[in-house]
């Protein structure tokens, strides 16, 4: 009877068992927990990063604000443009006019001699009156041809004038908006650098999956969160 009591002993095994489903359960729990870790790491990093953002200034209306300058300044530069283009016509015009007045200035040395021919002709000649009223007549066209010249070159002269200072004044609006614009993109690049270097001081190691591949799936959703993703959204 003994000897059967003690051959009955090996099967003992069974009770060997459930330590192992106790130890799994423990990996699993200890799984877990290490996620729930994970996930408030990576949570109270976002919260970090947003405030972060937040006591730096950046706000949703920031990429609206870079887009409106940008848009802003190639108004400007198509507006600089055509100023330009008018600016280079009005000094053809002013060439133009120019040399009509130069032409214009010799007509009137051309009339002024004539003038002194005709008045040493008209002192030598009382009698002829009618020489007299002719070349009246010739010195009122002149003076009035002169004078036309004289104020088209003076509108000319005035709306180059306009134009250069216009031309100024949207130089420097341009300028203003492409410095404003510079220094938004150097922010939001510095901001993007202290958030990617933010994520990778937080970030932890992915484990390696133990029992099913259920792990596995939960192992790749902390990587979307772990990458900038969220910078560019405002």
């Amino acid at each position: 009877m003994t000897q059967s009591n003690t051959n009955e002993l090996p099967p003992t095994p069974s009770a060997t068992s459930t330590p192992r489903s106790r130890s799994c359960l423990s990996r699993l729990l200890s799984f877990f927990g290490w996620l729930m870790t994970l996930i408030l790491a990576v949570g109270l990093a976002l919260a970090a990063g947003v405030g972060l953002l937040y006591l730096l200034g950046l706000d949703l209306s920031t990429p609206q604000q870079l887009r409106q300058a940008s848009s802003d300044v190639q108004q400007l530069q198509a507006i600089a443009t055509a100023h330009a283009e008018t600016f280079v016509s009005l000094q053809t015009a002013q060439a133009q006019t120019d040399l009509e007045l130069s032409n214009a200035r010799e007509r009137i040395d051309e009339l002024e001699q004539q003038t002194e021919r005709l008045a040493a002709f008209a002192t030598a000649q009382v009698g002829q009156a009618a020489t007299a009223v002719a070349l009246g007549r010739a010195l009122q066209t002149a003076v009035a041809e002169t004078v036309a010249l004289q104020d088209r070159l003076r509108e000319g002269q005035v709306l180059v004038a306009v134009v250069a200072t216009v031309q100024a004044e949207q130089q420097a609006r341009i300028r203003e908006v492409e410095r404003r614009s510079e220094r938004l993109t150097r922010f939001l690049d510095r901001l993007s650098d202290i958030a990617g270097d933010t994520v990778d001081d937080v970030g932890l190691p992915t484990p390696t999956p133990v029992l099913t591949p259920t792990a596995t799936a939960f192992t790749p959703t902390p990587s979307p969160t772990d990458s900038p993703v969220a910078t560019p959204t405002p």
